[in-house]
């Protein structure tokens, strides 16, 4: 091959880089930053495997005590506190099982430690997953008011504690996943409520508290809260969601506490299913899946229409 054939031929490689730089470049700059920001999210939210814990709605290691009338959707646990530790709950307020250690439990409740045994175990175990789990988002210096702010896209936030007082916005896909990662507690007053929009799931939102969380008067929180103490709720506030205290005690005062359902879409299904994975596992969002897809067959066909080119280049050059 003559030196000005080479020359040609080199031409085109020299411009094949040049062009996948410059998509990759344009592609970024149309993206828009909130775009940008939940791709990074759903990338670092992973939710945790509750195990043997998933059924339950409220679990405490050292008590669990309430003022009637309560509403909770989900079973009830206990352990390794003896089942004497049980206040003012009745069956009747339950929709699901009250377990105990033993046989000194509410009446109508089920003696199993060894269901509840592997539900701490699996409690503990989800509430270091959280803790192992990357920051997306990290509050600098003391408590992080999440009342008010702009809404917030899939993601890992950190703070040393975290209020709310007002509304907190979750704008995601049923899919997706927030976590908040408190180092001490949890505290909400006022009406204070946590609101999903665009379809996001109360299942998917954890609160992992490095103390006690307190659920203040008509507080409407979504989210599964794994408190390394306590998790108290005063009159009126309800959690769409679980509580669950590693180490201590729960408290509940005339409040509603409903297990959360999510479902997954067909396409989520059958996506998953011919994968073998488990959406729960990964934390891949329905949004993540698409923006893959999308992306792996953009960049196909640039590789094939760039190789078209390159090829019929180097054929005139010959």
């Amino acid at each position: 091959m003559s030196e000005q054939n080479r020359s040609r031929a080199i031409f085109p490689k020299r411009m094949l880089t040049q062009l996948v730089i410059l998509v990759v470049l344009v592609s970024l700059a149309r993206l828009p930053s909130a775009a940008i920001s939940e791709a990074a999210a759903v990338i670092a939210a992973v939710p945790p495997s509750l195990g043997g814990a998933d059924s339950f709605a409220v679990l405490a290691a050292t008590a669990v005590t309430n003022v009637p009338m309560s509403a909770i959707t989900g079973n009830v646990g206990l352990s390794p506190a003896a089942g004497t530790y049980y206040a003012g709950l009745a069956a009747a307020e339950v929709t699901g099982t009250i377990y105990a250690v033993d046989a000194t439990g509410p009446a109508g409740s089920v003696p199993d430690p060894g269901l509840l045994t592997t539900a701490k175990t699996d409690l503990n175990d989800a509430y270091d997953a959280l803790v192992a789990q990357a920051c997306t988002v990290t509050y600098p210096g003391g408590s992080k008011e999440l009342g008010g702010i702009p809404p917030l896209v899939p993601g890992v936030y950190c703070a040393d504690a975290f209020t709310l007082q007002g509304v907190l916005t979750l704008d995601g896909a049923d899919t997706d996943v927030w976590v908040f990662k408190s180092a001490t507690t949890l505290i909400t007053s006022g009406d204070a409520e946590v609101v999903l929009a665009t379809g996001g799931a109360p299942c998917e939102v954890w609160w992992q508290i490095g103390s006690s969380a307190s659920l203040g008067t008509n507080t409407a929180l979504a989210g599964n809260i794994l408190a390394l103490t306590s998790i108290s709720l005063a009159t009126g506030a309800n959690l769409d969601g679980r509580a669950l205290a590693r180490t201590g005690a729960v408290t509940m005062q005339q409040n509603a506490i409903s297990l959360p359902i999510c479902e997954s879409s067909a396409v989520e299904l059958l996506f998953f299913n011919a994968t073998g994975a488990n959406v729960n596992d990964t934390g891949v969002s329905r949004n993540g899946i698409i923006m893959v897809v999308m992306v792996s067959v953009l960049l196909l066909l640039l590789v094939v229409i760039i190789s078209i080119l390159v090829r019929a280049r180097l054929r005139a050059a010959l």
